[in-house]
C-alpha cells in the first residue's frame, strides 16, 4: 500500500496516507483502538473497496485488476464475525473452493481432498457432519479458517478472527495461524484486539490510530516504539512467567 487514502463520505477522510507492505511468509498482526480504520483497510488491501488515492499492490499488480477468481487463488480472506449459515461443516468448507470450481458447482477429486485436508489442518474433520449453529464459539471459527485454508491461496487474511471467544478458544485459534504459517507456509495478516495474543503469535506488528500507521515492523521494534502504549493510552509490560513471555497492559495512573 503506498499513501493509500480512503473516506466513506467527502467531508473528511477515514484512512489517510498509509503506506504499509505485509512481509511474504510472516504473521502479521495490524492492532489500534476501536474506529481507528483497521477492518477498512483490510478490505482496502484486498481490493473490496477502492481506495481515494494511493496504490494496492498484490504481486507488483494492482490488487483491483485481477478477476475475481484469480484474486481469490491468491489472497483468503475470513471477514469479521460471520453469521453461521444453516449448513454442516464440511459443506461451508467446500465453498472455500470456489476459485477452482466449475461453472455448475461440482467439486472435482482435487477439490474434495483440499477440503479434507483443509479440515484436517483445522482440526475439524470430526465434526463435517455437525450443523454450524450448534458447535460452539471456537469450534465455529476453526470450521470458518478451514473454508478459508481451502481456498489454498499463499496469503490468509483474518479479522477478528479471536472476537467473542474464551481464551482457551483464543489460544486454540491463534495457534492454528501460526500453524498455517509455519507448516504450511502460509503469510497471514490478521487484525486482532487482544494485545497479548498479538505479540505472542506475531512475527510483525502495525500500529493504527486515527485512520494512520503510526509504527510498524518486528514484535520488539513496535513493543519499544511505545506507539501501542500511545494508541490505547495504556502501559505495555513484557513480563516472563516460566520459559515463556506475556504482555499486560495497565491502566496509565
Amino acid at each position: 500500500m503506498r499513501g493509500v487514502g480512503f473516506s466513506y463520505d467527502r467531508s473528511r477522510p477515514f484512512i489517510e496516507d498509509v503506506s504499509i507492505g505485509f512481509e511474504r511468509g510472516a504473521v502479521t498482526s495490524i492492532v489500534g483502538p476501536n474506529g481507528c480504520g483497521k477492518s477498512t483497510l483490510l478490505k482496502v488491501a484486498c481490493g473490496i473497496v477502492r481506495p481515494c488515492r494511493g496504490d494496492v499492490l498484490l504481486d507488483g499488480r494492482n490488487v483491483r485488476s485481477y478477476a475475481a477468481r484469480e484474486r481469490a487463488r491468491r489472497l483468503a480472506l475470513l471477514a469479521q464475525g460471520p453469521r453461521p449459515p444453516a449448513m454442516t461443516v464440511e459443506s461451508l468448507v467446500a465453498c472455500g473452493r470456489f476459485p477452482y470450481s466449475s461453472s455448475q458447482g461440482r467439486l472435482s477429486r482435487a477439490d474434495r481432498a483440499a477440503v479434507e485436508h483443509a479440515m484436517e489442518l483445522a482440526d475439524v474433520a470430526c465434526l463435517r457432519s455437525c450443523d454450524l449453529r450448534r458447535l460452539s464459539g471456537g469450534q465455529r471459527q476453526r470450521a470458518f479458517v478451514a473454508m478459508t485454508l481451502a481456498q489454498d491461496a499463499d496469503t490468509v487474511v483474518l479479522d477478528e478472527p479471536t472476537t467473542y471467544l474464551d481464551i482457551g478458544a483464543c489460544h486454540d485459534v491463534m495457534g492454528l495461524v501460526r500453524r498455517l504459517n509455519e507448516e504450511c507456509g502460509k503469510t497471514v495478516v490478521l487484525v486482532i484486539h487482544d494485545l497479548d495474543l498479538a505479540l505472542r503469535y506475531s512475527d510483525r506488528m502495525a500500529v493504527m490510530d486515527a485512520g494512520a500507521v503510526t509504527a510498524a515492523g518486528t514484535v520488539d521494534e513496535v513493543y519499544a516504539s511505545r506507539a501501542i502504549d500511545e494508541a490505547f493510552g495504556v502501559d505495555l509490560h513484557r513480563c516472563g512467567v516460566g520459559s515463556d513471555e506475556v504482555y499486560v497492559a495497565l491502566p496509565r495512573s
